[in-house]
């Protein structure tokens, strides 16, 4: 990716996690739970804590959202017999995505009312809903039981035997028998995980055991609005990748991460299969400020304070990971990582991190100068950082107090103004967005007044977010420089600049996400304002740029691309099976080129060919891009080795990829071949940021060939 590199990439393999022993929803704050074979045998002191029942509160809550999504969503996807099918289908996926707990004949039992789940969810019948969750919820504590079981016997690790690691297209275990050599197999894997961590034979039975055993006590636990929340959101995520339901737990969690005030590691969490995956680290966070942790990282143990045993977290539910990370500010908390793509079974790494609040300043504008030297004259190129577009930090209360992008930015602008400096970048890589409104304001520093973005809703009205400030606050070249993690607002921002010509936005693709969300608490909808019943996140509107180009799932395709855009094709909303498509309105009236139009068109294709020539001459940025290459076009394994001898081999393997680039990195600064894969093998101070070092380059290119 662009922003920082990390100090080196752990592995190229793009394995998927290995089956899971208990179906977790993948989302950033809702969680989907387990469940049950043909006749229940489940004794009285092991049944269900709860009982599991549907209620008023449920059937308002579905009501509500199926009310709302037909209403204002924008996809306009009327609820019909064959969308029923889907819906149960998908809510199968997210309670067994792996297909190891139902049999083939529990679906067909199901399927037998599939065509009825879109009245269900019109008149909030959730009986049929709930029956099925308490078969998968018994088939789960069998499976659980069964696993257990599997540790009191030897496992051959000689034998030539493999797992299939994403059984989501696989058929159903046809019976018990099937499904006994299934579960074998997932157990030895875990076993030779442990054992290739250097684990005993007494500690791996005492870490299984745990583990297997707190599946099963998750789902007994299990409560009724967890239910309700795998349903809604096996329906809301047909519609698209952005709307979900939040359950009360849920939505707490939702508003700590809106509000800003996450205490904790300052990490995004998300549920893949049995792991916990790392979705992005927050700014300010001590995750960022570490630089330890990881997008894509997995969670495996958790321990708190400086000493202590971890916690095997295996297999919890995104919730209870959550709140066991939590923690008063200043106590400590200790992860055991397991790097990402790194096979199970690999070496683990251990890190320690202070609990605080998020640093809020770390996530606003910054400024810096940078000074080139070229044909005997100093060139000062200004650099204004932004990770994100926020509004009225601080004290919204206030407006003297609070702190706005667009308003800092602005002063920086100026101060580069009155420093004389000969160009500007603005760095929006690992931008996720914000405000709409900030991006209608910094765009307004750019340009004269004009449309800057279009919003059209689920009835095809448009409106047309305009600047009306005539004034400019900067006027010279200026350069944009996004990364595939660039979303939403900063979208925005570069189509404008791009659609009025203002400047050249170089980097890779962007994100793609061209929707807008709101957000409802349904206790106001319910009338019931004295009882949490949770929210609801509805994707009700599109952006569109001023040429009438949506974002939405193209993002915006840089004017000079960097080596890296090509592995950008299947990142970001482009990456989702039911994202909603790009499309195309009329082009927004009164948008009138920047006065440099033809001057920029007409020196881009000279300024890619200065470009490329810099890259191929760059021996960093071309070990970068062989690493990227490899990692993407290497193919998926769909099957791990259960063979010891084969499985270490793998991992051999991986780090001897791993060491060979930290080592053609290390070649390039002239310094001695590690002998090691570690985390300080290659300094940071030596790498620097050779993106934004190439977009200083091409914005001194652009100054000179005037």
């Amino acid at each position: 990716m662009l922003r920082r590199r990390r100090k080196f990439k752990r592995t190229y393999s793009n394995r998927v996690g290995k089956l899971i022993l208990v179906g977790v929803v993948a989302s950033l704050f809702w969680y989907a739970y387990f469940l049950q074979p043909d006749q229940p045998r489940v004794n009285a002191a092991e049944a269900p804590s709860e009982l599991l029942n549907t209620n008023e509160n449920h059937r308002s809550v579905v009501v509500a959202t199926a009310k709302l999504a037909d209403e204002y969503h924008y996809r306009n996807k009327p609820l019909s017999n064959q969308f029923s099918q889907i819906i149960l289908r998908k809510y199968l996926q997210k309670l067994d995505p792996q297909k190891a707990y139902l049999l083939a004949s529990d679906i067909r039992r199901f399927e037998s009312n599939g065509h009825y789940y879109d009245n269900f969810l019109q008149n909030g019948n959730l009986n049929e809903v709930f029956s099925i969750f308490m078969v998968f919820q018994q088939r789960v504590q069998e499976r659980a039981e069964y696993a257990i079981s599997m540790l009191d016997f030897p496992f051959d690790f000689g034998l030539d035997e493999q797992l299939l690691v994403d059984r989501s297209e696989a058929d159903w275990p046809l019976d018990r028998s099937e499904q006994d050599a299934l579960w074998r197999h997932l157990v030895k894997d875990d076993v030779l995980t442990l054992r290739l961590n250097g684990e005993t034979e007494d500690r791996i039975r005492e870490i299984l055991t745990s583990r297997y055993k707190r599946y099963r006590n998750t789902i007994t636990k299990s409560n009724s609005f967890n239910v309700v929340e795998t349903f809604l959101n096996a329906y809301l995520k047909e519609l698209d990748p952005h709307s979900a339901f939040f359950s009360p737990h849920s939505s707490s969690n939702l508003k700590i991460s809106i509000s800003q005030q996450i205490e904790g590691i300052g990490a995004m969490l998300r549920a893949d299969h049995e792991y916990t995956v790392i979705q992005g680290i927050i700014a300010g966070g001590p995750a960022s400020m570490s630089n330890n942790l990881h997008e894509g990282d997995r969670i495996i143990a958790v321990g708190n304070y400086n000493q202590g045993e971890f916690q095997d977290i295996i297999g919890w539910r995104l919730e209870d990971v959550v709140d066991l990370i939590r923690g008063p500010k200043g106590t400590t908390v200790r992860l055991k990582i397991l790097r990402k793509n790194t096979i199970p079974g690999g070496p683990v790494d251990e890190i320690s991190l202070v609990r605080q609040n998020v640093k809020i300043e770390e996530q606003m504008a910054k400024k810096d100068t940078v000074e080139i030297e070229v044909d005997g004259k100093i060139l000062q190129i200004g650099v204004v950082s932004l990770p994100a577009f926020y509004s009225n930090l601080f004290d919204s209360s206030s407006s003297a107090d609070s702190r706005n992008s667009s308003q800092d930015v602005r002063k920086f602008l100026i101060e580069l103004n009155d420093q004389g400096v000969d160009g500007v970048v603005v760095d929006l890589r690992g931008n996720g967005g914000g405000a709409l409104h900030e991006a209608v304001s910094l765009t307004s520093h750019f340009i004269h007044s004009g449309p800057v973005v279009q919003v059209e809703n689920a009835n095809k009205e448009v409106e047309v977010r305009t600047d009306d400030d005539q004034n400019i606050v900067y006027s010279g070249p200026l350069v944009v420089l996004v990364d595939r993690a660039s979303a939403s607002a900063s979208e925005i921002f570069a189509a404008a600049v791009q659609d009025y010509r203002r400047g050249i936005v170089v980097g890779e693709s962007t994100f793609g996400k061209g929707t807008l969300q709101n957000i409802w608490p349904l206790n106001q909808l319910a009338k019931q304002r004295d009882v949490n019943l949770g929210a609801l996140k509805l994707s009700t509107a599109q952006f569109f740029r001023v040429s009438g180009i949506s974002t939405q799932h193209l993002g915006v395709i840089p004017d000079v691309p960097f080596p890296t855009n090509e592995f950008t094709i299947d990142s970001g909303e482009r990456a989702f099976t039911n994202a909603l498509p790009s499309s195309i309105i009329q082009p927004a009236n009164n948008a009138r080129a920047w006065y440099g139009k033809s001057f920029i068109e007409n020196r881009i294709p000279q300024i890619i060919r200065m470009h490329q020539a810099r890259m191929r001459s760059n021996p960093l940025m071309q070990i970068i891009v062989d690493r990227d290459r490899l990692e993407y076009h290497r193919t998926t394994d769909s099957v791990i080795s259960l063979n010891e001898v084969q499985r270490q081999q793998a991992l051999d393997e991986d780090l001897e990829v791993q060491l060979a680039y930290i080592n053609d990195v290390r070649s390039v600064f002239g310094l001695e071949p590690a002998n090691e894969v570690s985390d300080d093998a290659i300094p940071s101070e030596r790498l620097g940021d050779v993106f934004l070092d190439e977009a200083v380059n091409i914005l001194v290119d652009f100054i000179t060939l005037d």
